[in-house]
């Protein structure tokens, strides 16, 4: 793979290898899938998707989403449980908008998205962190804090985390949903990993406790599609969707990406988004097993990770007292690049950790990438 057929999106100096990159290669985003999906959905006579739409999001879409995520689900989902989003980002944004004003408390996980807590510090929240070990959120933790804080909501990435790659035990799922159920405290779990798994089946999305406690589950078209298509979903009470459908900006423009979503649609019904998901994991896994044979073949040992088991990402840890921005420059200089620790932290904490993930390069990239970071690390760490 050529290095520098880069997204849009992305703009890196030639030959630079981004090891942080966390969106699909090029060539795994499914266009001819798509141009058929169009097409389908073009050819039908009936234009409503090309109106402003329900709130909610088209009830067509939403039935089928329902039925897709049935299929994937131990619980049925129903149609009534969806709403329908511009991706996980606008999501966010819509819910802090709705649910808080600037200074609230909102509780966070460390590490966390840290897109995420960009949004979050935009809307001038509090944030307040809670551990994360190998078996996710340290529930007890939660526990505690929560006997003398009173936040807006609680952020949590569940399955396959972003950055840490870890996944929320079952236990602890229903220890966060039986505290935030007696706190009554909004849950937004942020789900969307939970199809790409490699080597493992995870417990279930937590949208299966949204009767239990207030919770809202977001999904997203971007890890297992396509991120340019701005789509994804919320997945919670009827009660909630109620209240978020009544909204200012809803009620103006009608329900979010109704163009869009009648394609997904489409490309649901023609067995493109499952053959896509299956297709994703077979090419994911391989690049795993590749790269992290190179990386334990590059890097010192003192650089520590697990391989993961679903998602994007390996989180590395260096020993304390290693700052990862301190040899960013001398790793760009080997032109390679890396998300350090400290971005994933709220207080900029988690110095001697990076992120790295396998997600946008080819396995012969990938390699050449952890040669290369193995090359600074080891003259760093000396």
């Amino acid at each position: 793979m050529d290095v520098n057929q880069i997204l849009p999106q992305v703009d890196l100096p030639p030959n630079m290898i981004h090891l942080g990159l966390g969106q699909p290669s090029n060539h795994l985003l499914p266009i001819k899938e798509l141009e058929k999906a169009a097409g389908h959905c073009l050819s039908k006579e009936n234009s409503f998707f090309l109106a402003y739409g329900e709130e909610r999001g088209n009830a067509n879409f939403r039935q089928t989403l329902a039925d897709f995520l049935t299929g994937q689900y131990p619980n049925p989902v129903d149609p009534g449980q969806l709403l329908i989003t511009n991706g996980n980002s606008q999501a966010l944004d819509f819910i802090c908008t709705l649910f808080t004003r600037p200074g609230d408390t909102v509780l966070v996980e460390e590490p966390s998205y840290f897109l995420a807590l960009r949004i979050f510090v935009d809307h001038k929240l509090n944030l307040v962190s809670i551990p994360v070990d190998d078996n996710g959120m340290v529930t007890d933790v939660l526990k505690k804090k929560l006997e003398t804080l009173k936040p807006s909501f609680l952020y949590t990435i569940p399955t396959y985390h972003n950055p840490a790659s870890v996944t929320l035990s079952y236990k602890r799922r229903q220890d966060l949903v039986k505290i935030c159920a007696q706190k009554n405290l909004l849950v937004l779990a942020d789900e969307v990993y939970h199809f790409l798994n490699y080597s493992d089946d995870p417990p279930p999305p937590m949208g299966n406790w949204i009767d239990k406690c207030p919770l809202i589950s977001l999904g997203s078209f971007s890890k297992i599609l396509a991120p340019g298509l701005r789509l994804g979903w919320m997945h919670t009470s009827p009660d909630l969707i109620k209240k978020m459908a009544k909204s200012g900006v809803l009620d103006s423009g009608g329900g979010f990406n109704p163009f869009t979503s009648e394609i997904v649609n489409s490309v649901i019904c023609l067995g493109f988004l499952k053959a896509n998901i299956q297709r994703l994991k077979n090419v994911y896994s391989q690049r795993i097993k590749i790269f992290c044979d190179q990386l334990r073949m590059h890097l010192p040992d003192q650089a520590v990770f697990k391989v993961p088991k679903g998602g994007y990402f390996i989180w590395v840890r260096l020993p304390d007292g290693i700052d990862t921005n301190s040899f960013r420059q001398a790793a760009r200089k080997q032109n390679v690049d890396f998300h350090p620790g400290s971005v994933f932290s709220h207080n900029k904490g988690l110095k001697n950790y990076m992120r790295l993930s396998f997600a946008f390069y080819d396995e012969e990239v990938l390699a050449e990438g952890a040669r290369r970071l193995g090359k600074v690390i080891s003259e760093n760490l000396s």
